[in-house]
């Protein structure tokens, strides 16, 4: 819910047109102008949706049945008339909404978890839901009555979620949407094009921006890239390999590589010839050992590292 009460007082308004038997054409544009003016009105609006659609509305309306309704003295209107039944419902009906708000918002919470270089983070929701971050991300979870969902924007993270039969999880990264019931998978955030998934126990549903869909099942994995999902055989191990420190690379673009040890290096690596990130690489990495990591991609793939107090960069030969 928004926390500015001007905005969180018109999403309610619209959300007592919205829900009326007929709606013309101008207020539908003037709803359409009013969302599209500001993401928070978007936010604010979908949020009372879900409240006026779920069980706890119904719920508050029914608790609300005996109780009267509050007086407000109008002015007095040139020839008075009695309220039209349902004007007064509608508004029982927002004031109801706002009575379930009011119950729903300290169960609504959102959280950004981070970690730095070479830090790992271990998370468990108040749902049951465990997770384990890598070194250099960033997660946010966002957890409600009626939706559980996290948007990982940087690094990977291991997610054990409970499961439950009324909400679903739902993780976003980048171009990769997984929807999860109640399992046990690894998202790694590669690149804003570029999403692993790796499903270690249950099942997953995996989605891409250009409409395709995917089931994962245990032991399966798949690459989204640039919208497409492709799969890629699946995990050996019972947990990823992160946690151990290892990466094994199949033929990847270098940057993809540099990305996962940037993720325990304290010092920023950067490149001085952007053609080296494209360049394809295999092996086996023990990234979260930087100076091992980075001698060997200097021994096999003719790249030169150079140090300094300030930074690590690598060059071609």
């Amino acid at each position: 819910m928004s926390a500015d009460p001007r905005i969180a007082e018109e999403a309610a308004l619209w959300a007592d047109r919205m829900n009326r038997p007929a709606i013309d054409s101008a207020l539908a544009s003037e709803f359409d102008a009013w969302m599209n003016a500001d993401a928070r009105h978007r936010e604010a609006f979908a949020e009372l949706q879900a409240l006026w659609d779920s069980e706890v509305l119904t719920l508050a309306l029914r608790e609300m049945q005996d109780a009267p309704l509050p007086v407000v003295a109008p002015k007095p209107p040139p020839r008075p008339r009695k309220p039209a039944r349902q004007t007064v419902w509608r508004l029982a009906t927002l004031a109801a909404s706002i009575a379930a708000a009011l119950v729903i918002l300290p169960q609504f919470s959102q959280q950004t978890y981070r970690t730095g270089p070479g830090e790992e983070r271990h998370v468990q929701l108040r749902d049951g839901t465990r997770i384990n971050l890598s070194g250099n991300s960033r997660l946010r979870v966002t957890l409600s009555l009626w939706s559980r969902s996290a948007s990982l924007t940087q690094g990977e993270a291991y997610f054990d979620v409970r499961h439950e039969e009324r909400r679903t999880f739902r993780v976003q990264s980048g171009d990769a949407s997984i929807r999860v019931l109640g399992t046990a998978f690894n998202v790694d955030h590669q690149a804003p094009d570029r999403t692993a998934i790796e499903v270690y126990r249950g099942a997953v549903e995996v989605g891409g921006s250009d409409g395709g869909r995917q089931v994962l099942k245990t032991g399966a994995a798949a690459n989204v890239l640039a919208g497409r999902i492709s799969l890629r055989p699946g995990p050996t191990q019972d947990r990823p390999e992160w946690e151990t420190g290892w990466f094994d690379a199949d033929n990847i673009p270098l940057g993809v590589l540099i990305d996962k040890i940037r993720r325990y290096a304290t010092q920023p690596i950067v490149t001085t010839d952007p053609s080296l990130l494209s360049l394809r690489v295999s092996g086996r990495f023990h990234i979260s050992d930087v100076d091992r990591a980075l001698a060997a991609i200097e021994a096999a793939y003719g790249v030169k590292v150079v140090r300094d107090h300030n930074q690590i960069a690598l060059e071609l030969r």
